[in-house]
């Protein structure tokens, strides 16, 4: 056929490509990559494999912590209420008295007083285990009370409980009791005559029971005295006879309302160290006085949050 021959070398049947071609196959792969790249939501994509155990997770932009999730992942402080100090010192953190004090219904306005262990806090514990400091100490501005006394001992008592006795008295005798002072402050010498006294007649032991060693008896703050009933036999002083005197019985249903707390009830003798004793009366205030009576709190060291003190340590 005219025009027709064969290239030599080449196979028979065999067309020889035209350069033209060529150039247009050779542009054409970029762009079906490109093609690929952009579509790629039309091919699939391989499954990812198995994660390395300790990887760390990914995390999507949307998903990752600002600085508010990242604020509120972080452990909550403590509350300023809980952490803060307790108001009164000796005492542990969630006794009734730091809830009184804590609320603001104490009537103490020098908070340097708000000490269990100072002798001139009208707060202060003495028992079996907690000693006044120093043990001779002497309470200042001691004042005479205008109350009847029953017995030949002078009536001495700091100034706040003398005023309060003096109240109490008043509203006592109101209702037809004729209560007395029997005992009120003494020395540190004073007890150690009397407790040696009680010692030589019953024994070290027996007396433990009736009598404080000196340095560790209330008398000695001059925040607490004993009580007579003018309207009873003498022979009733000082034994448990008191506790149904006029007397006996006024106190037990009115004293806290003066601030007064009967501190040796009976049947409490494991807690307070001390047999019972209806007649003596400890001054701790009318707020604390009255937040025990009002909890059915019958000693102090249970107000104060404390174990009890039965003997000396």
């Amino acid at each position: 056929m005219a025009g027709s021959h064969q290239a030599p070398g080449n196979a028979p049947g065999t067309r020889r490509a035209r350069p033209g071609a060529v150039l247009t196959a050779f542009l054409a792969v970029p762009l079906l990559v490109v093609l690929a790249f952009s579509l790629g939501g039309c091919f699939p994509r391989p499954t990812p494999g198995p994660s390395l155990a300790g990887a760390a997770p990914s995390v999507s932009p949307s998903t990752a912590p600002g600085p508010a999730s990242a604020k509120a992942q972080r452990p909550a402080s403590s509350s300023p209420a809980l952490a803060a100090k307790p108001p009164v010192a000796g005492a542990p953190a969630g006794a009734p008295i730091q809830q009184l004090f804590a609320a603001g219904g104490n009537s103490l306005p020098d908070r340097a007083l708000w000490d269990i262990t100072d002798p001139s806090s009208v707060l202060v514990l003495v028992n079996k285990h907690h000693a006044l400091v120093p043990r001779n100490y002497m309470p200042p501005f001691l004042v005479t009370p205008a109350v009847p006394t029953g017995s030949g001992e002078p009536v001495l008592l700091r100034r706040a409980a003398a005023a309060a006795v003096g109240q109490m008295f008043a509203a006592a005798a109101a209702d037809g009791v004729n209560m007395t002072v029997m005992s009120s402050f003494r020395s540190y010498a004073t007890q150690v005559s009397l407790y040696n006294s009680y010692a030589a007649q019953r024994g070290a032991e027996a007396a433990d029971t009736a009598s404080a060693r000196p340095g560790y008896s209330e008398h000695q703050t001059g925040f607490a005295f004993d009580i007579g009933d003018a309207a009873v036999p003498a022979s009733c002083a000082f034994t448990w006879c008191m506790a149904s005197s006029p007397a006996g019985l006024w106190v037990a249903g009115h004293a806290a309302k003066y601030g007064f707390v009967v501190r040796y009830q009976l049947g409490l003798e494991g807690t307070t160290g001390y047999l019972a004793e209806p007649w003596h009366l400890r001054f701790v205030g009318a707020a604390v006085a009255q937040d025990m009576s009002r909890r059915g709190i019958l000693t102090y060291e249970q107000y104060l949050g404390l174990p009890g003190a039965p003997g000396y340590e």
